[in-house]
């Protein structure tokens, strides 16, 4: 009796861990449980008879059966290294010693289902309903809970973070636990909850995350970053190489992004200014380095129109490099920070010096225009509209108008 229940338990797991690497229909494999008698043996020897897995697909399932029952995987985890397995043609135990195999041992793909279990923010019917849907639908799991409106956006942000120090070693599976319940309950961020915790934040980056920056700056919707967060953390890949396979971005874009993040970091651009290039980068479709070296020789013409307009005074300068600091080398920036100079006129400066070069403005006219900006706050069209009338006003005090012929006759 005892020997027919393990029979039947171990054909049961078997079914298991089939399904959910989904290599077969689930209806093929209950029709084969139903029809061997629950038989392990008499199970898999019905599947390969029918052409649903080779001799050594089977070798590879009975093994990762075997796995489970020693307690050295999950379900989940072996039925991710029988898939991998089966999809690159390898026996169970080459599955197992891959490089992407090491990373599920430590974070499986439903280790965020586990998460966010323990932390009782799904059931486990719920759980296993999104799961099936994720499967049948081909997107993840957390995509399926959000669409699900089980779960937010913002929670599964936080779920993937958790997992992502999980991987790293950073932190244990109960306190990541713990720290998705406070941030689910308390409404805490993350981290609030890991210093309530008493758990020091390993993941403070000086720089924003690559899929925020991107979201920030209007490249990619928020969902979509953190939906690439999420796969990047099943299988195992940078976050940028999955946002560049996945065509939300393009391969210039995910360059120029992973600059600014380290441009970020050191102070050489703000994130707003970040944002920026990150825009320009994609509407122009120019490498960062050559943006960037367009826009410092666009800065270094302002600069000079605005000095040489006297809009900008050597005081204006002293004073914006002190409020800076010595290590300022964006003089437009530090001019804007001190409220020296309105972003506004910056705007109008910049665009008064590129019609410059277009031949469409004379330096005299284009300085007299900007410092008329800079003392009424107008925009350039209407300073020039003003120049014009003023210049107009001058010329007929000087040069008084003919008699008109009505006046000539009257006089006669």
């Amino acid at each position: 009796m005892q020997i027919e229940m393990k029979s039947t338990k171990r054909a049961s797991l078997l079914s298991q861990i089939i399904t959910t690497a989904g290599i077969i229909e689930v209806e093929v494999v209950c029709d084969a449980y139903d029809s061997s008698d629950q038989n392990i043996e008499e199970m898999g020897r019905m599947l390969v008879t029918a052409g649903y897995l080779a001799d050594g697909d089977l070798r590879s399932a009975i093994e990762a059966v075997r796995q489970v029952e020693s307690n050295a995987l999950t379900p989940d985890q072996a039925a991710y290294a029988l898939k991998y397995a089966y999809d690159n043609c390898l026996p169970f135990t080459s599955a197992l010693d891959s490089t992407i195999m090491q990373s599920v041992s430590v974070v499986n793909p439903n280790l965020l289902g586990e998460l966010l279990m323990a932390s009782r923010l799904v059931s486990e019917f719920q759980l296993a309903v999104a799961m099936d849907q994720s499967r049948d639908c081909g997107i993840t799991l957390g995509r399926v809970l959000i669409l699900s409106q089980i779960i937010s956006p913002s929670i599964l942000e936080v779920a993937i973070d958790l997992l992502r120090l999980v991987r790293d070693q950073h932190l244990l599976f109960p306190s990541a636990a713990e720290a998705l319940k406070l941030c689910s309950m308390e409404r805490k961020t993350l981290l609030e909850a890991l210093k309530e915790m008493g758990v020091v934040n390993h993941d403070t980056e000086a720089y924003p995350k690559l899929g925020a920056l991107l979201s920030s700056a209007g490249l990619i919707a928020e969902f979509d970053a953190v939906n690439a967060a999420e796969i990047g953390l099943e299988t195992n890949k940078p976050i940028g190489q999955v946002f560049n396979e996945c065509g939300l971005v393009s391969s210039m874009v995910l360059n120029a992004a992973l600059k600014l993040q380290t441009m970020i970091e050191n102070g050489t651009v703000s994130v707003n200014q970040s944002h920026e290039l990150l825009r320009q980068v994609h509407k122009l479709q120019l490498p960062l380095e050559e943006l960037m070296k367009e826009l410092g020789e666009m800065k270094g013409k302002v600069m000079t129109l605005l000095i040489q307009s006297g809009a900008v005074s050597a005081e204006d300068l002293r004073k914006a490099t002190g409020m800076r600091g010595s290590n300022s080398t964006d003089m437009t920036q530090a001019l804007v920070e001190a409220g020296i100079v309105s972003t506004h006129l910056m705007r109008e400066s910049a665009r008064c010096v590129s019609l410059m070069e277009q031949g469409k403005v004379r330096w005299e006219t284009a300085s007299a225009a900007i410092l008329y900006c800079r003392r009424t706050g107008c925009e350039f069209e209407d300073a020039m509209r003003q120049l014009q009338i003023d210049s107009s006003h001058k010329l007929q005090s000087i040069c008084p108008p003919a008699l008109t012929p009505l006046f000539v006759g009257g006089a006669a």
